[in-house]
């Protein structure tokens, strides 16, 4: 059930034109992009996109995070289509969850997304399948676990920032403090040191949560500390040419950059640094002039010099739009 009509309405940005600025004019492309790209590839829902492009292979978990960029994208373009695109997998993730996935533990970035689409009464009705299973503490511990399982026990923070930024979202502010007080007590146990690109992820994701979470409520002195400790490794860590590193070194990480862009923005602290990764986002854009379906892309990691790395993956053009779109007043 979408509850709102006001998604996005009267914001700033003007659709693209052969003389608009590189902002408008690269997410444009890239919003294209996703919306010629919609459609339904093997593991996948209905109205999703593939992860890896080329693939033709889609993942039940990449809908909400793949379309949450369109949203974004639409506070700059004001074109309809990238809104009704986003609507359409919205409109497929209630489906799906409506079929069965609501008895699961909900993808929090779905959530997320539900909520900045309009559909805030499904989403707070599934986060609720979470929240009546887990405990705040319990819910971090089990994220701990699960990714120590997998060999990426870093991701942890990552994990725990989307289902803090969700749970704000349907209003439950007293289990999102919950969390991020507990992902703050257990970081000896997710923040291992020199594990590269996916612990400057979690960090970032995490300050993004941190920034939302600020909005409604105050923080512990616990959680500032790990705030102020984290803005200045993120900063102190960002390349001069403005993008993150992946941990080979040596190359530039457009998913770290989005991340971190959206977990700076939201801190006075860290305003500069955002500006200068969306500048940097924008410049390899330019500068790569690779279209695939409906517009020119980001590939996922860049040399110094500029050229592309790749692979391609739909979830990262998302979080990119996101990132570039968190320059934009509200």
């Amino acid at each position: 059930m979408r509850v709102h009509a006001w998604i996005l309405a009267g914001l700033i940005g003007a659709p693209g034109t052969s003389g608009a600025a590189p902002l408008a004019v690269e997410v444009e492309d890239a919003a294209d992009h996703h919306v010629a790209a919609q459609g339904r590839y093997r593991g996948g829902l209905k109205d999703s996109w593939e992860w890896q492009l080329g693939t033709r292979r889609s993942a039940p978990n990449i809908t909400g995070v793949s379309a949450h960029g369109l949203l974004a994208a639409h506070r700059i373009t004001r074109l309809k289509e990238h809104e009704d695109s986003a609507l359409r997998a919205a409109d497929a993730l209630v489906a799906a969850y409506d079929a069965g996935w609501k008895g699961n533990r909900p993808y929090t970035q779905d959530l997320e997304f539900l909520v900045a689409a309009g559909y805030v009464v499904d989403a707070a009705r599934w986060f609720r399948v979470l929240s009546q299973n887990y405990t705040p503490a319990g819910y971090v511990d089990h994220l701990i676990r699960h990714r120590g399982g997998q060999g990426l026990v870093n991701m942890a923070g990552w994990d725990a920032a989307s289902a803090i930024r969700a749970a704000v979202a349907v209003g439950d502010v007293a289990y999102a403090r919950g969390m991020l007080e507990r992902v703050v007590e257990r970081r000896g146990a997710w923040d291992l040191y020199g594990a590269g690109d996916a612990q400057r992820l979690s960090h970032a994701s995490l300050l993004w949560a941190i920034a939302v979470f600020k909005g409604r409520s105050r923080l512990s002195p616990e959680v500032e500390q790990f705030t102020q400790a984290s803005l200045r490794a993120l900063v102190g860590s960002q390349s001069p040419a403005g993008a993150w590193e992946t941990e080979l070194g040596g190359r530039l990480c457009t998913q770290t950059t989005a991340y971190a862009v959206l977990g700076l923005a939201g801190h006075a602290q860290g305003r500069g640094a955002a500006a200068r990764g969306r500048r940097w986002l924008l410049h390899v854009a330019e500068k790569d002039q690779r279209y695939f379906v409906g517009g020119r892309i980001w590939a996922a990691t860049y040399r110094r010099d500029g050229r592309p790395m790749g692979p391609y993956v739909s979830e990262i053009q998302s979080e990119v739009l996101q990132a570039l779109a968190s320059g934009t007043r509200r």
